[in-house]
């Protein structure tokens, strides 16, 4: 349903996730630039800036209320698409919303 993203990566930035839909799921900046470590054993005191293209706080109920309110404004197959996939597994809550307190709560 979203219809701005962000194609190419700005400077000093660095890709997190990618689909098919939509090539930049993800990116973060490090402080002062640097570079993700090679083990990906990031500390979240050295992220500047962390952002996704999705909504990883965006439970089931919440994603059918969405749909299902906007159904009108949308193409009926990214709705049925969307309604389809709404169930399916996802790392937003466990994963990716445990990184995001990390950043945040260290600010």
């Amino acid at each position: 349903m979203h219809r701005d993203h962000v194609p190419l990566l700005p400077p000093n930035f660095h890709l997190l996730g990618s689909t098919p839909v939509s090539k930049n799921q993800g990116m973060v900046r490090f402080h002062g630039d640097k570079a993700p470590p090679a083990n990906n054993d990031i500390n979240p005191d050295d992220i500047h800036i962390l952002t996704l293209q999705g909504h990883p706080e965006f439970t089931e109920p919440i994603a059918t209320g969405l749909v299902e309110r906007r159904s009108a404004s949308i193409d009926t197959e990214t709705a049925n698409d969307a309604m389809e996939r709404r169930y399916g597994p996802n790392d937003g809550v466990g994963i990716i919303g445990h990184a995001v307190w990390n950043v945040i709560g260290r600010v």
